[in-house]
């Protein structure tokens, strides 16, 4: 039987190489199940409270200066957006 040459070496070894970080990873992965959870736990906590927060605050200055809805929906808007951000570190923290 022949020897492979060097370029079937190296295709073998990155082959193999690649293999055990899948089984690695695979492995690695116990909880699962409770650790997606603590990632919906986190996303979902780091979009609704600042949500809800901006809402309370603009409805406190709609109320104080009489501006309608302007500041509740503003507000809102903008805390749902520091959610999205902070929920998308959450997730790259997590995975």
């Amino acid at each position: 039987m022949a020897e492979p040459d060097e370029s079937e070496r190296s295709d073998m070894r990155g082959a193999l190489e690649r293999d055990v970080r899948r089984l690695a990873r695979r492995e690695g992965s116990g909880g699962t199940f409770w650790r997606s959870l603590s990632a919906l736990g986190t996303v979902g906590w780091s979009i609704s409270l600042p949500a809800a927060g901006g809402a309370v605050l603009g409805h406190w200055l709609d109320q104080r200066y009489a501006t309608g809805v302007h500041c509740t929906l503003g507000l809102l808007f903008a805390g749902v957006c520091l959610g999205a951000a902070l929920a998308w570190q959450a997730l790259h923290r997590h995975g």
